[in-house]
């Protein structure tokens, strides 16, 4: 009996060497096999529609997204409703009952609990070969209707999960926005994303593997990270158009919801709501990364971890304001969350650059353990936002945990090491204004 893995691998490479009824076949058999692939399912659809079977691939199409939707995979739902949509604007309509079930204050939405299949032991027929597809005559409506079929299906979830960012739509909001959505469906080495592009778009990884690589000032490219399905990147674009600062590169193939500037423009009514569900989102996901990154927090436990950012107070900060300024009595500790921050001191009459603090450091330590006034200006190099713990509290913290006590108190010690020998060093440049404000 072939496995699962085989069938999958076996029928990719015959489809994208041309060969369609071989690979209409594979998945054909794949979805007898494992009735809740909804990946041979799409792949059904997508040969019957290579191969001109338009009805067919709508039947396809049309109850996979029903099933995806229900079962709890809504990306997958929707890849199948804006292929519908474009083969027949009328089909566009589906979009609004999916809206209603994934909208917010869907009563369907909640904790989901996806149920397991019937017949989990079911094997392929001995008389089924992948190698010996039957004729393109009995082929077509036989893999047609096994992609259609959910008799094996046990049951469907009583709740299904949010789809991040979205589900903070209101549903007529969620189903406009939707309407706007455009499927972008990538071959492996296609760049979605360039870095240095003017930033216009977000998109969400629906299907498959995309590479994050950023290629440094010698030309050499650097991977930071690999996404899938359910990642969203590039939001950024709708709060502030910056080039964008890595290039994002298939692995695999790939489907993508991509929401640009016009489809912005055109559900122009529902701008506030998205900046808001957007400016959530952003900033939850960048907690998270701190959270899990930041030396700061890695002595606690998960809980103590976010107990403990509950007790921070977040400050959004415009380029040029300043944050803490030389001399003053130290308020608090702060932590930034997003942006650049520069860092610089008065010497004589020159303001030395001492460094740029980048998202997850934290600043204002010094003064708290020394009980002195502070050692140097930080003020926002970018747009940021800024953390900030207060003074009292960071007290009790380096008091009773020693590992974050001793963590801030060799940060401390570094950083006025640094600042003593960037006063001493001739290499010196003496900065205006203008040039700490970086833009």
């Amino acid at each position: 009996m072939q496995t699962v893995l085989e069938l999958r691998s076996h029928a990719d490479q015959k489809l994208f060497a041309g060969e369609h009824l071989h690979a209409l076949h594979a998945y054909a058999l794949l979805v007898q096999l494992q009735p809740n692939d909804l990946e041979a399912r799409l792949r059904v659809g997508d040969t019957l529609l290579a191969m001109g079977e338009v009805q067919g691939a709508a039947f396809v199409y049309t109850t996979l997204a029903r099933h995806a939707a229900n079962a709890g995979h809504p990306l997958v739902a929707l890849i199948a409703l804006k292929i519908l949509e474009a083969l027949e604007p009328e089909l566009g309509k589906l979009l609004a009952s999916f809206a209603k079930l994934y909208g917010k204050d869907s009563e369907k939405l909640g904790r989901a609990a996806r149920l397991s299949l019937a017949d989990a032991s079911y094997s392929l027929p001995p008389d089924l070969r992948l190698d010996t597809p039957p004729p393109p005559e009995q082929l077509l409506p036989a893999a047609a209707k096994i992609a259609v079929s959910l008799e094996r299906i046990a049951a469907y979830p009583d709740k299904l999960s949010p789809i991040p960012l979205f589900s903070e739509l209101p549903v007529e909001a969620f189903a406009r926005v939707l309407s706007a959505l455009k499927l972008v469906r990538t071959r492996p080495g296609d760049t979605v994303l360039e870095q240095g592009a003017e930033g216009t778009s977000f998109f969400v990884l629906a299907r498959g593997t995309v590479r994050v690589v950023r290629t440094d000032e010698k030309g050499t490219p650097h991977e930071l990270a690999k996404l899938h399905d359910g990642a969203i990147f590039g939001e950024m674009a709708l709060v502030s158009a910056q080039p964008r600062t890595a290039s994002v590169i298939a692995q695999s193939d790939c489907d993508l919801f991509e929401f640009d500037r016009e489809a912005l423009a055109a559900a122009s009514s529902e701008v506030a709501t998205i900046a808001v569900a957007l400016d959530k989102f952003t900033r939850e996901r960048l907690i998270q990364n701190v959270l899990a990154t930041s030396p700061f927090f890695r002595p606690l436990e998960r809980a103590q971890r976010v107990d403990l950012l509950r007790r921070f107070k977040a400050v959004d900060v415009a380029p040029g304001t300043t944050i803490i300024r030389e001399g003053e009595p130290g308020r608090g500790l702060y932590l930034l969350l997003s942006g650049e921050a520069d860092v610089w001191k008065k010497d004589g009459d020159q303001k030395v650059l001492l460094a740029t603090l980048k998202p997850g450091d934290i600043f204002g330590e010094i003064s708290l353990l020394n009980d002195e006034p502070t050692t140097a200006t930080v003020s926002a190099g970018t747009s940021s936002t800024v953390l900030f713990l207060e003074g009292e509290v960071f007290r009790k913290l380096v008091g009773a945990i020693d590992a974050i006590r001793e963590y801030v108190e060799s940060l401390g010690d570094e950083r006025l090491m640094d600042q003593r020998l960037s006063l001493e060093s001739n290499d010196v440049d003496e900065l205006d204004e203008d040039d700490l404000v970086m833009i």
